[in-house]
Order: structure tokens, then C-alpha cells, then sequence
């Protein structure tokens, strides 16, 4: 794990996710045979915005700012079919993306400030981590592990606020998407 201790959320820190119940096997299977693999915290989610505002500022207005975004959008619906690899990752990109992505643009547009995963990454399109620091070696054993699992439909349809506090990751808040 020692690969990615720089870049390690830190208590205070938070981040804006949609969570991915159905892809919580997943990570469990990966985490049984890789556990240095995945993090332990926040279930299976797609990122939104992490780093979110710090924790001591998540006030009435940043939590109004968040639930009037997805008060607009309908509950979407997403397939997970495919591993895909980069170094020091593993995940699973949505399909179809565009709904996912119209929604970070949304959020990230909101808070111009706030750069994706600080700006330390070009691509920050929306996935589910499955492996994050695996060695090379292991990335094919842990796609073989995780594809037969594959394909997942579910629905996203809540944004979850969530700081890291000194005994782990909460939620801070659920907003339910709205409709259109």
C-alpha cells in the first residue's frame, strides 16, 4: 500500500459519490485475495468530487448547493461490463457514460475551485475503483477475478456527502435524485 500513502484522504477531507451497492461483491472478492488492493472506507461508489469542500465547512448552503444539482436528475441507470486497466488501477467504467459525466461537469462547474483528485490525474471520467496499487503482476489475476462477476445493471439514484473522520468514513448526508 505504501505506493499511494501521499495520496491517502485525511480526516477532514470529503467527497461527493454516487453510491454502487451492486458492485460491492466485487470489491469483497478482490479485497479477499488483495486486500492491500482496496481500500477499506467507503463502499463500492463512482466518484463525484473528492477532495469535496473540508468537512468544517459543509454548511446549510454547500449541502442546499448539492441537493438542488440532483433534485434535477432523473434516477439513471448504468451497466458495468468491462475491467479496464491503468497503472496503479483497476476499474469499471459506466455504460452509457454520458449521464455520469453530464452530472460530475455539473457538480465540478459548481465548484470550479474543487479539481478532480486535486488535478494530479488528466482523466477524471467517472468509474468504480476495483483495485487501486496492484502490481503489475497481479492486474491480470485480479481482471480475471472480477469479470466473471460482470455484467451489473443497477441504479444511481443518490448522491451520498461523505468526511473522513478519525474512526473512518461517514455519510454526511443522502440527496435523493429528484426526477425530470
Amino acid at each position: 500500500m505504501a505506493w499511494y500513502l501521499d495520496r491517502m484522504p485525511r480526516p477532514g477531507q470529503t467527497a461527493l459519490v454516487l453510491p454502487v451497492p451492486a458492485a460491492d461483491p466485487l470489491l469483497a472478492a478482490v479485497a479477499a485475495r488483495y486486500p492491500d488492493a482496496v481500500r477499506e472506507g467507503l463502499p463500492a461508489h463512482l466518484t463525484v468530487l473528492y477532495p469535496f469542500v473540508p468537512a468544517d465547512e459543509l454548511d446549510a448552503s454547500v449541502m442546499q448547493a448539492c441537493a438542488q444539482i440532483v433534485r434535477g436528475i432523473a434516477p439513471i441507470t448504468v451497466r458495468f461490463t468491462r475491467c479496464q486497466v491503468r497503472p496503479e488501477l483497476i476499474y469499471l467504467p459506466p455504460e452509457p457514460a454520458d449521464q455520469v459525466q453530464r452530472l460530475l461537469e455539473e457538480v465540478w462547474a459548481r465548484w470550479p475551485a474543487l479539481l478532480p483528485y486535486g488535478g494530479k490525474y488528466a482523466d477524471a471520467s467517472a468509474h468504480v475503483s476495483v483495485a487501486l496499487g496492484a502490481q503489475a503482476v497481479d492486474q491480470d489475476a485480479i481482471v480475471s477475478l472480477v469479470e466473471p462477476l460482470l455484467p451489473i445493471t443497477t441504479q444511481l439514484s443518490e448522491l451520498h456527502v461523505a468526511a473522513l473522520g478519525e474512526d473512518g468514513w461517514g455519510i454526511r448526508s443522502r440527496l435523493p435524485f429528484g426526477g425530470r
